[in-house]
């Protein structure tokens, strides 16, 4: 396909963009740290090199941020970006240099988090339109001396900007940070000037753009990032038509409108329970009422066929990217060069991007692991080895087929050994769970680049000493996964759970495969026990419902805590609206004759749940290791071994096992 709409050049403002996909701002954690931890950073090398990958990769632009305006906003996250101290400005140089030498126009989002941000570091008092709390805090109704603040702050980060070498701003005026909370009703209560009216509540980011133009002149772009729906169907809020009269209202104001939807929080960054395009009809009803000025659509646009299909349509003017782009930053040149099945799809498992920074950690991504470490592993890093061998993976799961995609793009002769009759481990399971289906793009991908470049694939073939010892390897990687178990720290070591030994207690991997081999296996009344607070126990729960089964998932939790806030919100709701009893804080205690007695965490009150057919332990698995420590006796050449055959874990951390695996060889 030649996706002729995404290829096609635009103006925004002064600027020629050579196509139309924008890298959207995103928070990272990638700046450098401030000496005084706590303290905000400036962006650097690391963020440079990040961006630069994805102009490399062909983006027509980059979007920074998000950038703190001002000390009063600068907490929200830790190691937040300072972009109104002058020192920022050398740093500034170097992220843009990076950028422009790959020939993309590079722009930076300023933002001000308002009601948003937090004092337990700083302890400052949270500023917003009205005394209207976004988190945890109530902040301060702002004064006339506040919003001079502001606006002033806007202007000095932007002529920072400028400083620095960046081809334009990007105002933030949505997911509930300060403009956003002074345009919705939700937010702002007030009764002077900027508030009331939509033309009050629009008054404070008119202001700013205006006093951002002065300061940075008609050569640089100056855009916003605006609300296109706050989505809140029971309440104040605004409506899709409401944005578009807020658009006409900026029109004369800003060279773009990228626009987003949702208030901020839970529902910014939506996981692979929402649909593809779920923002589009946003930013069409604004394009609809700016018909004149460029807007730029976002959330779940994954594919270039979606991507040009919005365009074609005049949904939009420009396709805003950032998850899809985090797991693949060549995707535009792939789509350019009509290799759009060798793009490494976002499956919005929201893991290790969204994921990490609610645990304040950089992000990363489970699909590519050179994220965050772009200049050991990023684009153009992955070199022919001096020498090519014969390299053996045994095992086909995640860790395995990107071992074997890995060595092979390196030149080695990769044979890769698989006991089953299928690829992907224990993703074929993984990927059955309700809603979760694109979590199997993790395992397509690599089996998809495995035939392209050439690896013996050898299903059906169990592994043994003698038998990998006959293919004459010259490197040996382990792959051979783990085992779910109903124990906990090892197989000879039962769950604090009396009769858990039981033949009718079963993993939940058996659960699942007999569930899906024929439902009425597991009787008509099942307790699932959830040790780990991941999606395994309440996909099962919900999957059980659906076939008419009474499923209650009993977890000393309180929440499925291995889980990011935005997959928390979405895989409960289903599993219950679907008829699964959720039993947080609750513990198993004991295991009778076919009735389980818990009790909940806080009251100690003891319960039976009795008349159970099947009770299913959700906890953590073993490593298939012996094949690994008898190679590691018997063999004459390197043996590695990667992923759940060293412990089992979230599949990110076999992935990046995997590869560097490969690349040392």
């Amino acid at each position: 396909m030649s996706f002729e709409n995404i290829f096609q050049p635009i103006y925004v403002g002064r600027s020629e963009f050579r196509n139309r996909i924008i890298f959207g701002a995103h928070f990272t954690m990638f700046t450098e740290p401030n000496p005084v931890w706590g303290e905000p950073g400036y962006y650097g090398r690391r963020y440079g090199r990040y961006l630069a990958d994805r102009a490399q990769g062909g983006v027509a632009a980059v979007i920074a941020g998000e950038t703190a305006v001002s000390a009063d906003t600068a907490y929200k996250m830790p190691n937040n970006a300072n972009g109104w101290d002058p020192q920022c400005i050398p740093h500034y140089e170097q992220l843009t240099a990076q950028v422009h030498e790959h020939g993309a126009k590079v722009l930076l989002q300023l933002t001000h988090s308002g009601a948003m941000s937090l004092g337990n570091w700083s302890k400052q008092v949270a500023i917003g339109p009205s005394v209207s709390p976004d988190y945890s805090e109530a902040p301060k109704a702002m004064d006339k001396k506040d919003i001079r603040a502001v606006i002033d702050a806007h202007v000095v980060c932007a002529q920072n900007a400028v400083a620095g070498g960046f081809d334009g701003i990007e105002i933030q005026s949505a997911h509930g940070y300060l403009l956003h909370q002074f345009l919705s009703p939700k937010f702002n209560f007030r009764s002077d000037a900027y508030g009331g009216s939509l033309e009050n509540r629009m008054r404070l980011g008119s202001e700013i753009m205006r006093a951002v133009r002065e300061a940075v002149g008609d050569e640089i772009i100056v855009g916003m990032r605006l609300a296109g729906d706050d989505e809140q169907r029971h309440g104040p809020g605004l409506s899709a038509d409401d944005c578009a009269d807020i658009a006409m209202g900026y029109e004369n104001l800003s060279d773009y409108f990228n626009v987003s939807v949702g208030i901020g929080g839970v529902g910014m960054v939506r996981t692979n329970y929402s649909p593809h395009l779920l923002g589009v009809y946003a930013a069409h009803t604004i394009k609809k009422s700016v018909p004149d000025t460029p807007v730029f659509a976002v959330h779940r646009i994954i594919t270039p066929e979606e991507a040009d299909g919005v365009i074609e349509r005049h949904e939009a003017d420009g396709i805003t990217l950032v998850r899809a782009l985090i797991a693949d930053p060549e995707w535009v040149n792939k789509a350019a060069e009509n290799r759009e099945q060798q793009i490494r799809k976002c499956t919005g498992i929201n893991a290790s991007c969204y994921g990490n920074l609610l645990q304040s950690m950089p992000i990363n991504c489970v699909q590519n692991p050179a994220v965050g470490r772009e200049d050991d592993l990023g684009l153009g890093t992955l070199g022919l080895a001096a020498t090519s061998k014969r390299v053996v993976v045994i095992g086909g799961g995640p860790g395995g087929l990107e071992a074997a995609a890995t060595a092979a793009t390196r030149g080695h002769q990769v044979v890769l050994l698989e006991q089953n009759d299928q690829l992907g481990g224990a993703l074929r399971w993984a990927a059955e769970l309700p809603g979760r289906k694109e979590i199997w793009e993790i395992a397509q991908w690599r089996i998809d680049e495995c035939e392209r470049l050439g690896v013996d694939v050898r299903l059906g073939t169990p592994a043994c000493v003698e038998s990998v010892l006959a293919l004459a390897p010259e490197a040996i990687i382990v792959a051979t996964g783990g085992r779910a178990t109903k124990f906990g720290r090892s197989a000879y070591h039962p769950m604090p759970v009396p009769g858990s030994e039981s033949d009718w207690v079963i993993d939940h991997v058996e659960a699942l495969t007999r569930l899906l081999e024929s439902p009425d296996s597991l009787g008509e009344r099942i307790v699932i026990l959830d040790a780990l607070g991941h999606a395994a126990a309440i996909g099962l729960g919900e999957m059980l419902a659906v076939n008419q089964k009474f499923s209650t998932c009993v977890t000393p939790l309180p929440l499925p805590i291995a889980l990011d806030g935005e997959t928390q919100a979405a895989i409960l709701p289903r599993a219950v609206q679907a008829g699964m009893i959720w039993r947080p804080n609750n513990a198993m205690v004991a295991i009778g004759n076919h009735d389980v007695t818990i009790v909940d965490v806080h009251s100690r009150q003891f319960e039976t749940i009795s008349d159970i057919d099947t009770v299913v332990i959700v906890t953590h698995g073993l490593p298939e290791e012996d094949l690994y420590l008898a190679l590691e006796l018997a063999a004459e050449c390197s043996v590695v071994r990667i992923g759940d055959a060293v412990a089992v874990r979230p599949v990110d951390r076999a992935v990046y096992d995997g590869h560097l695996a490969a690349r040392a060889l």
